[in-house]
């Protein structure tokens, strides 16, 4: 299946050259490619699986291994007929086989056909007993046919003990867990996010029942993670799958952060947090959180949410619970606003006091959680809410709030860009130290902080975070994080989100080099490891790094805006998009077998058509042009330009770009201003390793210097003309401010259109490569370089003339040229197409289901070795069921506050 995890199969196949087998004699050497076969099948490279079974049946066509390779590399494919009848003629020959049981029971299940998918599992179960694979199938169908007819299961009736289950607590700055021995251990947390939307899916399109989710705890417990954090209500296979991992690794089980999750409140503003249907609604989920993890929840099909038969009970290994979401500046402060007397609660287990009205609500809000768990469950384990840096208590003078800016812009007689999309990141603070817990919940509550080195811009900016440093040297995160951390005395602060991506564009610059984004994978993996060192080194309570894989629905406020349809981000993964790329699991375009590298190496190039051919004979001329070839996957277009010989001081090319028809754009070539048939939205210049850049048409430029800001070019259009004038693709990531120390903060900008020359072997941020025996040379170009706004539909910029906004328009496709000229004099070479020859358009096909295959990043090895190395300063408790009051005399003495 294209989720696979390499080295992680989904199902085994057996190899079977048993009785039936007709080539008994050629066995070691089917045997041979039938793994193989398999081994491209647990690596997604489907085609090349394809490929060794059919080698295998056509010397053998009753094998009963290749035949189940092939039947499941069909069903990889979402061939579901065709794996379907595969598998029952797998069946009529050997109607025990346990693969073609599963396989067919997979194929029914997709397609539809349930009662058909129940028949097979239950024939797999009766050949191996007890598999809780085939179970938790099984399960899964039960929840696909309550949810079809719209008949809830009653969640299991659990009698309430009469023991307080106490999972974990917090004392002294750590979380502590029971170690089984009448005594408490301390556990650092070393933890990973997980977001399990794959490519192509909405946030609440959960994986299917399909091991997924097994798969990816046993990656975290190879990673020495010892906390799983999750945002929202996954479906039940996801706690079954971390039930039986725990049940199975005792002494090392991996625990359960939960959250509660909620939108803002609705409104124009989204500040009526006292809305009576939404604070329903959110207690109602609150409810269901908790019964899911004890395995008391039947939930009804709801859209955007998991549903199924909960009967997992998790709760023993669920550490804590952080409610709610990054909370939005205006919201908080618009509630305070509606409810200035709302300023303190007491509750039975939590207390407010000399807060805001937004600290009150969420003291209510974790009140009403413990005191739902303790009435059914009698259990209790830490509980928090989402904060982050722009709402934290401290106080940041280089901070300013759109008011304040704006009142010292007009004292220098300027003017505050309008157009700027931020929040007033110090407006108001929300404390937990303005909660404390009363004596009857002793296990207590603690700070939950997503705190990102890059960004609000204080931690850029700040002098005296500037000039701290952590054991390891300058760090201004570190800085940073020590404050926090003795801000908040001795409750435990958490830092719950944390990291940086591994993407081609850069949204936020940080001086030290930690930018969101802009890093390949291996500056990734560094920066990552560096900042969970300096958490642990601040006093955090834990570090749970962000995230678990790349997801490409998410999106960045930088690129958003040209990110059009918004709904269909998710069918391509733009490398300019920061928020794409946080993963530990990457989750690669198009088909692995079939890859463009971008190396020098053109077998992978294969039998592709060139789109334009010159003269191919061999030539030592480097102005010479042999052929261009274009092909594309789900994230670039790749550009494949082959010339006579290359020697950058006496040959340069200019590759002009036409993204949305011919009489557009620029009809003239930089340096030689050689005409064109048609107008170019974009230039390619390749003029040697440090040189080379792409370059936009100066109307269609997305971007405008305005002053000291850079301002949107409105309308977005292209435009005709032949002016043979091309702008850099300059971006700014950190926007000029003044902060309320009066001081100026510049911009910080920087050029997108600056290509990296180098192998991929070498960074995965290689843009191009020329080999230069070969006389090859490589591109690559993000579809959002080029405007395009969604490569899935062919939707390319093309703004409205009338109103200015950002607008869209179907493309019939690209076309190119390609102009050699010599750098010396700017005398013009050879073109691809002749001057007198049309421009051939290349286009290339829709599609509504992305193509993809996973790879582990370097940033697996790396936390893997920081977080052993980590917890290996700490004892490693031996977990048990938690304490039950009763069981021992307590030692429950109130944390300091």
């Amino acid at each position: 299946m294209r989720h696979l995890l390499p080295g992680l199969a989904f199902a085994t196949a057996a190899l079977n050259a048993d009785a039936q087998n007709r080539c008994r004699p050629l066995a070691p050497e089917l045997a041979a490619r039938i793994e193989r076969g398999w081994t491209h099948y647990r690596a997604a490279a489907l085609d090349s699986a394809s490929r060794a079974f059919r080698a295998v049946l056509r010397v053998c066509q009753q094998d009963i291994g290749a035949l189940n390779g092939a039947a499941y590399v069909a069903l990889g494919q979402d061939s579901l007929t065709r794996a379907r009848r595969a598998f029952e003629g797998i069946l009529a020959r050997s109607s025990q086989d346990y693969d073609a049981l599963v396989g067919l029971g997979l194929a029914t299940l997709r397609s539809g056909d349930l009662a058909a998918s129940r028949a097979a599992f239950v024939r797999a179960l009766a050949v191996v007993p007890a598999d809780s694979t085939t179970r938790s199938y099984l399960a899964r169908i039960d929840s696909v046919e309550a949810a079809r007819t719209a008949v809830v299961r009653p969640p299991a009736v659990r009698e309430r003990p009469t023991q307080t289950a106490v999972a974990a607590r917090v004392r002294n700055r750590a979380f502590e867990i029971y170690d089984g021995r009448g005594g408490w251990s301390p556990l650092w947390v070393a933890g990973i996010n997980l977001g399990a939307a794959l490519p192509g899916k909405h946030p609440s399109d959960f994986p299917p029942n399909d091991s997924t989710y097994e798969r990816w705890i046993e990656l975290f417990a190879q990673m020495n993670v010892n906390v799983i954090r999750v945002y929202t209500i996954h479906p039940p296979h996801f706690y079954e799958a971390l039930r039986r991992w725990n049940l199975s690794h005792p002494t090392r089980p991996i625990w359960l952060i939960h959250g509660v999750w909620t939108e803002l409140p609705p409104g124009k503003h989204e500040e009526r947090y006292d809305d009576v249907k939404w604070h329903a609604a959110f207690q109602a989920e609150t409810r269901r959180v908790v019964d899911v993890l004890h395995g008391s929840a039947s939930l009804a099909a709801r859209p955007g949410h998991a549903h199924g038969y909960y009967d997992a009970d998790v709760s023993r290994w669920v550490l804590a619970y952080i409610i709610g979401r990054e909370w939005e500046p205006h919201s908080v402060v618009g509630y305070a606003k509606r409810r200035p007397n709302l300023t303190r609660y007491a509750g039975r287990f939590v207390r407010v006091q000399n807060g805001n009205a937004l600290d009150v609500w969420l003291g209510k809000a974790l009140d009403y959680l413990i005191a739902y768990e303790m009435e059914r469950y009698n259990a209790q384990r830490p509980v928090a809410y989402t904060n982050w840096p722009t709402l934290d208590p401290l106080t940041h003078i280089t901070e300013s709030t759109k008011a304040e800016e704006t009142a010292l812009f007009r004292a220098r007689g300027e003017k505050r860009d309008s157009t700027v999309k931020e929040y007033d990141n110090d407006a108001i603070a929300l404390d937990a130290r303005r909660m404390t817990a009363t004596a009857a919940f002793p296990a207590g509550l603690f700070a939950s902080y997503h705190a990102y080195p890059y960004y609000p811009d204080f931690m850029v900016l700040d002098a005296g975070y500037n000039r701290a440093s952590s054991p390891e040297g300058p760090s201004a995160y570190y800085g940073y994080l020590r404050e926090l951390v003795e801000h908040h005395g001795d409750m435990p602060v958490l830092i719950s989100e944390y990291g940086v991506p591994s993407s081609r564009g850069m949204a936020h610059w940080q001086p030290q080099g930690w930018n969101h984004g802009g890093h390949d994978e291996r500056g990734q993996a560094e920066v990552n490891a560096r900042l969970t060192r300096d958490i642990h080194a601040s006093g955090a309570a834990g570090a749970v790094l962000f995230a678990a894989i790349d997801e490409w629905f998410k999106k960045n406020w930088l690129v958003i805006d040209f990110e059009q349809p918004a709904e269909r981000n998710r069918l391509w993964l733009n490398p300019l998009d920061a928020e794409q790329n946080y993963g530990i699991v990457a989750m690669r375009p198009g088909n692995k077998d079939s890859a463009i590298v971008i190396d020098g190496n053109t077998s992978d190039w294969g039998a592709r058509t060139p789109l334009y051919s010159g003269d191919t004979a061999a030539s030592d001329d480097p102005l010479r042009l042999r052929r261009l070839t274009v092909h594309h996957d789900e994230a670039h277009v790749y550009l494949r330009l082959d010339v006579g010989r290359i020697d950058w001081s006496r040959a340069n090319y200019l590759i002009g770009i036409d993204t949305y028809r011919r009489d557009l754009g620029d009809t003239r070539f930089p340096y030689t201003g050689a005409p064109s048939s048609a107008g170019f939205e974009f230039m390619l210049e390749l003029r040697g390793a440090q040189r080379s850049r792409l370059l936009v048409d100066s109307p269609y430029n997305l971007y405008r210097k305005v002053g000291y800001a850079r301002m949107y070019n409105r309308p977005f259009r292209t435009l005709p003309n032949a002016d043979g004038r091309y702008d850099s693709l300059l971006v700014t990531s950190n926007r000029r401010r003044i902060g309320r120390n009066r001081v100026d903060y510049p911009a910080y900008t920087y050029d997108r259109g600056l290509l990296r020359h180098a192998r991929q072997s070498e960074t995965t941020l290689a843009d191009w490569y020329a080999d230069t025996l070969k006389g090859v040379i490589e591109i690559r170009l993000p579809w959002g370089m080029l405007h395009v706004m969604d490569p899935s539909s062919r939707f390319v910029l093309y703004g409205d003339s009338a109103t200015g906004e950002v607008a869209g328009v179907v493309t019939d496709g690209f076309r190119f040229a390609v102009q050699s000229f010599d750098p010396r004099d700017g005398r013009p070479g050879e073109r691809l197409p002749a001057v007198d020859s049309p421009l051939t358009t290349w286009t290339w096909k829709t599609w509504e289901l992305p193509r993809w295959y996973s790879e582990i990043k370097p940033s697996f090895a790396a936390m893997q070795q920081v977080f052993a190395d980590l917890l290996a300063r700490q004892p490693v408790p031996t977990p048990s069921s938690g304490y039950r009051s009763g069981t021992r005399p307590p030692r429950l003495n109130e944390p300091k506050r």
